[in-house]
This record gives C-alpha cells, sequence and structure tokens, in this order.
C-alpha cells in the first residue's frame, strides 16, 4: 500500500512538472512572439521614418532643383553651348553644352523660347554635349556627346528612355529623319549610323569616312544623307541602301558643318567659306566672309536665308539669292586674292632663298678674283725664268727675274691669305688649291663664273623683291574688293566675347539662336533685336 502511494505520488509529480514545464514554455513562447511583433513594429516604424526621410529629402531636393531651374534663364546662362535647336512649334530652345569638354557632366537643356527661363535640366552625359535634334512632332529629343553616348529623351516627362553606346569615340552630331521613325548620329569613329526610333535599334550602319564626322544631316524628302568630315568632303548617301550618290569637294581643310535648303547645300569649315552646292554636287558659290572657321549652319524655313556661326565669334546671315548671284564676282576677286597671295608666296621665297646666298658667293667671287693675279704672276715669273735661262750668255737680254719672284710671292701671299676665309669651306678649299696649281686661264673661267652667281642672284633678288612689292599692292587693292562684295552678301551679328559654336533659325524664320562659349542669344529678326541680352559685365576671353 505504501510503495503503490509512493508511485502514485511520483507520478503525480511528474505530470506536474510535465504541466508546469509545458506553462513555462508557452509563457516563453508568448514572449518570443511579443518581442518578434515589437521588433517588427519597430523595424516597420523605422522604414516608414527612413521612407519618410528620403521622401522628405527627395522632395527638399526636387524642390531646390525646381529653383535652381526657375532661377535660371537665357540671360543669365554662363556654360558653353555647342548645339541650339528650336522643337518644331517653336516654343522650346533645346541646347546641348556644358562647362568642360572632358572632366565635368555636360548640359541638355530645355528653355521657354518666350520667356527664356530654363524649363528643364536633363542629365546624363558625363561630358560635353555636342548636339541635340528633335523629332518632327517634338515628343524626342535626342543627343549625342564627348562621351560617345547617344541618349532618346521624352521631351514631355524630361526624362532619358534609352542610352546607346555604338560609337568608338566622341559622338559629335545627331540628326531626325523628316518622317520621324529614323535619326542618324555620326563622330570621331566616321562612322554613320541610321537609329530606328521605335526600341530604339540600329537599323544601318555606313563607313562613311576613313576621317572623323562633324555632321549628318537629311535632305527634306528624307532619301538622302549628308556626312561632313574632317577629310574635307560631304558625302552624299542614299542611306537605305547604303550607296555613295555624290561627293562634294573643293574645301581645303575639315568641314564642320552641312545644311540642306530649298534645292541647295550649304557646307562650311577650318577654310572659313560658305559653299553653296547643287544636290549633284556641282558647286555654285565659295563665299568669303568669316576671318575664322565655320561652326554652323541654319537655313531659314523658306530657304531664302542662310545664317552661319563662326570661331570668328560673330554669326552672319546670307541673302541667298544675292549670294548667288554674287558668287561669279567674288569667285574672280578670291581667283585675284590667290593669285596675288601665291605670287607674294614666291617672291618671299625667292628671297629668302638668295639674300643668303649672296654674300658667300660674292665672298668666293673675290677670293677667286685673287687667285687670278696669283697665277698671272706666276706664270710671268716661269716666263721671265725661262726667258732668263735661255739668255744667260747674251749679256744684252736683261730679265728682271727677282721683281717677277717678289710679284708672283706677294700675290700668292694675298691669294692665301683671302682664303683663309673659306677654310672651313672645304669642297671650295679644294677648288682654290686645285687652281692654284694651274692655269691663270682654268682661274680666270672659275672667276668669271662666280661673279655671274652673283650677278644672277642679285638680279634675281631684285626682281624678287620688285614681284613682292607689286604682290603686295595687288593682295591689299583685291582683298579690299573682295571685303567689299563680301560685306554686302552677308550682314554679321557680332558682340560675342568667345567662339560661336552653333546658329538656328525658329521655325518660323522670325528667330535666331546662337550659342557661344559663355551665352545662348537670341535675336527677333523683325525688329532686330536681342530678347534675352545678358547684364553689361566683364567676361574673360579665355577658353
Amino acid at each position: 500500500m505504501i510503495r503503490s502511494a509512493q508511485a502514485l505520488a511520483a507520478i503525480l509529480l511528474v505530470i506536474a512538472s510535465a504541466q508546469i514545464t509545458v506553462a513555462v514554455d508557452e509563457v516563453a513562447e508568448t514572449a518570443a512572439v511579443e518581442t518578434a511583433a515589437a521588433e517588427t513594429a519597430a523595424a516597420e516604424k523605422a522604414a516608414a521614418e527612413k521612407a519618410a526621410a528620403e521622401k522628405a529629402a527627395a522632395e527638399k531636393a526636387a524642390a531646390e532643383k525646381a529653383a535652381e531651374i526657375a532661377a535660371q534663364s537665357i540671360a543669365t546662362h554662363e556654360r558653353w553651348v555647342t548645339s541650339a535647336v528650336y522643337s518644331p512649334d517653336g516654343s522650346i530652345i533645346a541646347t546641348a553644352g556644358g562647362q568642360s569638354l572632358q572632366y565635368r557632366p555636360g548640359d541638355v537643356l530645355l528653355w521657354d523660347a518666350t520667356s527664356g527661363n530654363l524649363i528643364a535640366a536633363l542629365e546624363g552625359h558625363t561630358s560635353n554635349v555636342w548636339s541635340v535634334a528633335f523629332s518632327p512632332d517634338g515628343a524626342t529629343l535626342v543627343s549625342s556627346g564627348y562621351d560617345g553616348k547617344v541618349i532618346v529623351w521624352n521631351v514631355a516627362e524630361k526624362k532619358s528612355t534609352a542610352t546607346l553606346e555604338k560609337h568608338k569615340g566622341w559622338c559629335r552630331s545627331v540628326a531626325f529623319h523628316p518622317g520621324g521613325k529614323h535619326f542618324a548620329t555620326a563622330g570621331e569613329d566616321g562612322t554613320a549610323v541610321i537609329w530606328d526610333l521605335e526600341g530604339p535599334k540600329e537599323a544601318k550602319e555606313l563607313k562613311a569616312h576613313e576621317a572623323a564626322i562633324y555632321q549628318v544631316a537629311f535632305s527634306a524628302d528624307g532619301n538622302t544623307l549628308a556626312t561632313a568630315s574632317t577629310d574635307k568632303t560631304v558625302k552624299l548617301w542614299d542611306w537605305q541602301s547604303g550607296k555613295e550618290n555624290a561627293k562634294l569637294e573643293g574645301h581645303e581643310d575639315a568641314v564642320w558643318c552641312v545644311a540642306f535648303g530649298g534645292n541647295l547645300i550649304a557646307t562650311g569649315g577650318a577654310d572659313r567659306q560658305l559653299r553653296l552646292f547643287e544636290p549633284n554636287g556641282k558647286l555654285l558659290g565659295a563665299l568669303p566672309g568669316h576671318t575664322d572657321w565655320i561652326s554652323g549652319i541654319s537655313f531659314s524655313p523658306d530657304g531664302k536665308k542662310i545664317a552661319t556661326s563662326s570661331l570668328d565669334r560673330s554669326i552672319r546671315t546670307w541673302n541667298v539669292d544675292q549670294a548667288l548671284a554674287a558668287a561669279p564676282g567674288v569667285g574672280q576677286a578670291a581667283a585675284k586674292v590667290k593669285e596675288s597671295k601665291d605670287q607674294l608666296q614666291k617672291a618671299e621665297d625667292t628671297i629668302a632663298d638668295n639674300e643668303p646666298k649672296i654674300a658667300p658667293a660674292k665672298q668666293k667671287a673675290d677670293i677667286l678674283a685673287t687667285v687670278v693675279p696669283a697665277r698671272v704672276a706666276a706664270e710671268v715669273l716661269a716666263q721671265s725664268q725661262q726667258v732668263a735661262e735661255q739668255n744667260k750668255a747674251n749679256s744684252f737680254v736683261k730679265v728682271d727675274v727677282e721683281g717677277a719672284k717678289k710679284a708672283a710671292d706677294e700675290a700668292a701671299k694675298a691669294s692665301a691669305e683671302a682664303a683663309k676665309a673659306l677654310a672651313a669651306d672645304k669642297e671650295f678649299t679644294a677648288l682654290v688649291t686645285k687652281l692654284n696649281a694651274g692655269s691663270s686661264a682654268d682661274a680666270t673661267k672659275e672667276q668669271a663664273a662666280a661673279a655671274k652667281v652673283v650677278v644672277d642672284l642679285t638680279a634675281s633678288l631684285t626682281t624678287a623683291q620688285q614681284t613682292k612689292d607689286a604682290a603686295t599692292k595687288a593682295l591689299a587693292d583685291s582683298t579690299a574688293a573682295l571685303k567689299d562684295l563680301s560685306g554686302k552678301q552677308s550682314t554679321p551679328l557680332n558682340g560675342f566675347k568667345s567662339t560661336v559654336w552653333t546658329v538656328s533659325f525658329s521655325p518660323d524664320g522670325k528667330r535666331l539662336a546662337a550659342g557661344s562659349h559663355k551665352s545662348l542669344r537670341v535675336w527677333d529678326l523683325t525688329q532686330p533685336q536681342e530678347l534675352f541680352p545678358q547684364a553689361k559685365k566683364e567676361e574673360a576671353a579665355a577658353e
């Protein structure tokens, strides 16, 4: 009985212990759940607080960015503008540029064409942006830069939709096809790439030039793509087939820009001339006017005017009809300038070649002039000695051998002394030595030839100096005539303090935008007046 009671008690004790353990475990589990819930709640609270802080920071940054953008305007812009184009409806001016060619992010900026205020700054290029182009419907903007990137932007949303990195090296130019479904890019690698905007994806690649391409442009009908290159040519392509249809030649240096207008193609570049071609490649006129490289060309919408920008810190507007009418006269004046320059250069080359030769030639002639009497005296001495020897038994024949010897010694000494001046000239010294051992006739012949060289050089120098004087006057006259003719063809807009990179007509042709190293400037051509002038202040000219 006692044992049964003890066993029962033990069993009851085990059961109680188990129940206690279960209760403890339940309490611990409940505590763990409550702790986890608390930790989750704390984490969620921290995440919410972090998200709220990040949102607030983003909103603050956006507000600051918006305020910064709102504070900027064309009148206050002070960065590079290497490309400027109007949107198809004329409401926006898009510009490309930056603060540094390589080392700072580039700019793609959208400006309100009416107020001049900055609308948006599109970020994505890591270095200077070279070119921007709107699609014909204005919905898309494409930019290309020194970083080699081509970025496609949604204009309404102010954000990029694609970044294309096809080109090797910098990408200098972008142009939209008039149909709006394609655009072309080109740059340092000499390759032109045509892209399908849908995607976007590559549609065609043209290995257009061995040298760099500075600009591409589509014809109005969209059938032809022009590529302007540093190889001094512009090529016209049937871009769909890849066939080269024509090559525009005549530029004497790199071609920086090309534009289509009506039935004309305009080109410009480092030779400072605006050239007008027919689509078949026939040159209609080479028009001077700028004093430094032409960096940009834009036709007015009606094709009756051309605007050009230049590194000479100016832009010029040209009346196409007047320019074409004056082209023959300009060509003749330019030919006269070239002829005068060639004559002047030839005369200067002759002077530079002959002038330093005259003194040494005269010195040689003078030395040889001492050899001749020395050889004559030596021959007289020899003859005197021979006569004296033949008549030594004849007291009636008197020969002054001593006198002849003295004269021969003095002449030889004078000749030797004179020859010391050109002792370093081994070839001439050898000639003098040979002549001193030869006849007076040989010495006289060499001296006469040397004297003739002096006479010929002097005469040539005199003629060259006369030609130089005449060519200098002719060049001044022809340059003045050419400047007068050029001035009647184009009107300059000056006032830039640095290189002007780009120029663009508005879609209605009433405004003109130009970008330089330090500013974006816009003119109302109907007034004419500058619309958003910068405040007058000192501005560094260094670029």
